[in-house]
């Protein structure tokens, strides 16, 4: 069991199957997911079994409104409630906690800055990452970041980790460690180039690859020269407070964060393994983080987790003992999916070929279908890219193709044939003009803002984007008109109190 991932579309699942990986824990769901676990369930797609949350709960303004959060996905069927909490009032954590185990969810997610560690762990959530405990238990200054964690702040104190294990294993929570990530992150931050040569990276698509690019890494904006030392420093720290968990008794779960931000499915849990074992844990004890803990952890352990009679048989026969040596889960003989058995006879080369075959059929069918049938190319959307990761990506490039004329053409013509097309949302088109701006194509991203007015001249909101690209790019009167109109469209919208502040300190 991967126990964190990102499930993008079913296109990853191959690599899931092929590296051994028979369950994966979701971590952030939508109802796509929900469909491709019946449909794997029921046999009609072939992939990992998946557990799965629903939508990332970041935060609301009111209690009422975050406990009906809860209810909604408890209704929908999710298995697994999140919680981010980056907005919103931080008193709604504990009523929340308390709905998510009314209603027999799982609770997890990172630890909320305002809340803090120590009362996120006795409402009972358990933790997504080990580097969690750095930006809340370790960091004085917790609250002050709130949004965006400055390491600085981190005091390493290594004093401090027994009565942190001790918290934790009071609390009764499990904690995801997912090393692979944060040590994958320091790569990527200090040095992308190298990074960016791993040999799995080229079983990814495009799309995906591109969110780790240097023009979008995540790590490499997020961190400087100077804090590259400290945030190297911290990753031994880590897996001293990794070593005080398990040496607690605190249940520890192997997951990767794959595919989110670099870890690639199915490979990367053999990455996790192999930290797990660095931190001191016997090979037999970081095999049980991906099998026996998850499984009890799901509430499920009497279907899986071990070789049992009556258990599903989910397995993977290897030709060397992992026992002796960690790194030996790499080398499978053979995998067996719900009682069908898989020799491991394909080369990882052929699959690679495969799947970027069928990158480039998907991208060519969307394409012609966004042309000619965008009714059909928001269903496959919706069905098999839950995100919008390969529209959005493949929506960028005709755009760079056609130029912005071409484009407004294309996006008219969808709108013609499907009024309702998510493709032409205002959401939509403002998302795409905020991904251009993030990408420095400013002309384009103005380009983008201007449609969205023009498509929805009624709505303040995409006055109000405008506005703010133009005030981004330096054109400060131009901002000033474009929040006048949006204040035309809609005096009370709900940037409307900045919209008059900057009007009144920028109008000339």
């Amino acid at each position: 069991t991967d126990a964190h991932v990102h499930l993008l579309s079913p296109d990853q699942f191959p690599l899931y199957l092929a590296n051994g990986v028979t369950t994966v824990i979701n971590l952030e769901g939508r109802p796509a997911h929900l469909a491709w676990r019946k449909q794997i369930a029921d046999g009609k797609l072939e992939g990992p079994t998946i557990f799965t949350s629903g939508p990332i709960f970041f935060g609301s303004r009111t209690v009422e409104t975050g406990v009906k959060f809860v209810d909604q996905q408890a209704d929908a069927g999710y298995d697994i409630f999140k919680i981010i909490l980056l907005g919103g009032t931080p008193e709604a954590h504990e009523p929340v906690a308390a709905e998510v185990k009314k209603r027999n969810l799982l609770f997890i997610g990172h630890l909320p800055r305002a809340v803090g560690a120590e009362k996120a762990l006795q409402s009972g959530q358990s933790v997504a990452h080990a580097d969690e405990f750095l930006y809340t238990y370790f960091n004085p200054k917790r609250t002050e970041d709130v949004q965006q964690v400055n390491v600085h702040h981190i005091v390493a104190d290594e004093s401090r980790i027994p009565e942190l294990a001790r918290r934790v294993r009071e609390a009764g929570v499990i904690v995801e460690p997912t090393l692979v990530t944060y040590r994958d992150g320091i790569e990527e931050a200090t040095n992308l180039d190298s990074y960016l040569k791993k040999p799995e990276l080229k079983y990814l698509s495009p799309w995906v690859l591109d969110n780790i690019s240097p023009a979008k890494n995540r790590f490499k904006a997020v961190y400087t020269p100077p804090e590259y030392p400290i945030i190297r420093q911290l990753y031994p720290f880590q897996q001293k407070i990794v070593r005080a968990l398990f040496d607690a008794g605190v249940p520890l779960l192997a997951g990767t964060d794959a595919t989110d931000s670099g870890p690639v499915a199915g490979f990367s849990l053999h990455d996790e393994l192999e930290e797990l074992v660095k931190c001191g844990l016997s090979p037999y004890e970081a095999l049980k983080a991906a099998t026996v803990n998850p499984a009890t952890w799901l509430r499920h352990s009497d279907q899986f987790g071990s070789i049992a009679v009556g258990k599903r048989a989910d397995l993977v026969l290897l030709n060397a003992n992992p026992l002796d040596k960690i790194g030996n889960t790499r080398m499978i003989a053979g995998v067996v999916i719900r009682g069908k058995w898989t020799p491991h006879t394909t080369r990882p080369f052929d699959i690679r070929m495969s799947l970027q075959a069928k990158y480039a059929q998907e991208a060519s069918d969307f394409v012609r279908n966004l042309e000619q049938n965008p009714k059909l190319a928001a269903e496959w959307d919706a069905e098999n890219d839950p995100f919008r990761g390969m529209s959005t990506y493949l929506l960028t490039q005709q755009l760079a193709q056609r130029g912005s004329s071409g484009f407004k053409t294309l996006l008219t013509s969808i709108r013609e044939k499907d009024p309702d097309s998510p493709f032409t949302s205002e959401a939509a088109i403002n998302q795409l003009g905020y991904q251009l701006l993030g990408d420095n194509k400013s002309a384009d991203a103005i380009a983008m803002f201007e449609l969205n007015t023009e498509m929805y001249p009624k709505s303040a909101n995409t006055f109000d984007s405008l506005g703010e690209a133009q005030f981004k790019l330096g054109d400060t009167a131009k901002a000033v008109a474009s929040y006048r109109r949006a204040l035309e469209a809609d005096s009370a919208y709900p940037n409307a109190d900045f919209a008059k502040k900057f009007i009144a300190e920028h109008a000339k």
